[in-house]
């Protein structure tokens, strides 16, 4: 009897020590070489994940850079989407990629003139999944050595999307006629997948100057997130919707009302799976940091009371999916007894809050960017930029089991 406990015991011990335990959180090396910052991500809709990055010279020349994810979780040869000279960089303002049925569209930023804040949207589009790319066309028509910029774009249908982006076109015009107003606009364009212009709307006549936009297609139609701006200086979130063809009017998603006279370069995030809509958003109102969550069932007409989230003292830079039993995943920066992180939660539409899962240690620096993230089959794909040692920047990836986050 006791060589036969014995032996048990011992076929535990080997059984325990094969068994590897499962990770909630796993890292996966990076596509991306030295100097690389302002990574994002993208899901098609045949699930290909796709990332893109920037990469700097010692000449300060610069590259779009493009990789997909193959099905052992590495990354595929790197491509290289457009390079040039004269771009405008900037941790806040980042570039991205697109599908549209079989087609893709990156955008990224070049300056117009000598100016800092006088660039351009510049748009390219494959035809044949990122092996080649069209000449860049810009989705503005206004001709102003103005500012441009904070891009989202969504596909329309297989062979069309919606680029939206801040416009700063009314301080050009303001110099010549004074009852115009200096001010940003939203404002949006259409183009099919030879780069043509099908449409163009203005959005939003005022809105916050430098706070990322988002976009997303409901089963109504695509719906815009972003920082509106009033005359008295509230700056809460605000959307619009296309239902049937036309834009609805700007709306408050909620009234935060926070007042604050300069941009707090902090947008909004969005996600929808079949008629629902998850919104984050980072607000400090009444001098109260917070990330706040908001769902909708019909498709972003209507909107529920939002849920806050987040721990000690977050900094926003917020990113929200959907998961597959329609509860959402938010990810922000927090600053937790002096250091910066990333957190991920999972929040309910009944607002049970998950376990707070920290990703990753980060810096509260603006070099450290805007952690980016997609969702498939109920595993979250992570990029974000590291502040190494001399402030040298690196883009850092990971996948996280959202089934695991309880």
């Amino acid at each position: 009897m006791k060589l036969q406990i014995l032996f048990s015991a011992l076929l535990l011990i080997l059984f325990s020590c094969n068994t590897k335990p499962v990770e909630v959180v796993t890292y996966i090396p990076s596509p991306a070489g030295l100097n690389s910052s302002e990574s994002s991500l993208h899901k098609s809709d045949d699930g290909t994940i796709y990332i893109s990055w920037i990469e700097t010279g010692a000449d300060n020349s610069s590259k779009l850079l493009l990789s997909k994810l193959n099905n052992n979780n590495t990354w595929s040869k790197v491509q290289t989407i457009a390079a040039g000279d004269n771009w405008f960089l900037n941790w806040a303002d980042f570039p991205s990629v697109t599908s549209f049925g079989d087609n893709l569209v990156a955008h990224y930023l070049e300056k117009s003139a000598n100016d800092t804040y006088t660039y351009d949207v510049k748009l390219s589009i494959s035809n044949n999944n990122g092996n080649s790319w069209s000449e860049a066309i810009t989705p503005h028509t206004d001709n102003t050595n103005t500012e441009h910029g904070f891009v989202s774009k969504v596909a329309m249908n297989d062979n069309s999307f919606l680029s939206v982006w801040l416009d700063g076109r009314q301080m050009a015009y303001a110099e010549q006629d004074s009852t115009i107003a200096k001010q940003m606009t939203l404002r949006g364009a259409v183009f099919n997948n030879n780069g043509k212009l099908e449409n163009e709307y203005l959005l939003d006549g005022r809105v916050c100057d430098c706070c990322q936009t988002d976009v997303t297609m409901t089963e109504d139609g695509p719906i815009v997130i972003y920082r509106d701006r009033s005359e008295t200086e509230i700056r809460d979130i605000y959307y619009v919707r296309q239902v049937d063809g036309l834009w609805t009017q700007p709306k408050a998603i909620y009234n935060d009302h926070w007042k604050i006279k300069g941009c707090p370069v902090n947008g909004p995030a969005i996600s929808t799976k079949e008629n629902t809509v998850a919104a984050a958003w980072f607000t400090v109102a009444d001098n109260l940091p917070s990330v706040k969550v908001v769902f909708s069932n019909n498709n972003g007409e209507t909107f529920n009371e939002p849920i806050e989230i987040g721990d000690i003292a977050p900094l926003g830079r917020v990113d929200v999916e959907l998961l597959e039993d329609n509860s959402a995943l938010v990810s922000w920066m927090d600053t937790i007894e002096g250091r910066t992180s990333i957190q991920l939660q999972r929040i309910a539409k009944n607002e049970k809050l998950s376990n707070i899962i920290t990703l990753a240690e980060s810096s509260e620096s603006r070099s450290s960017g805007f952690p980016r993230m997609v969702v498939k089959d109920n595993l979250a794909y992570i990029t974000w930029t590291k502040v190494n040692e001399g402030n040298k920047l690196s883009i850092e990836t990971a996948i996280v089991n959202t089934d695991l986050i309880e």
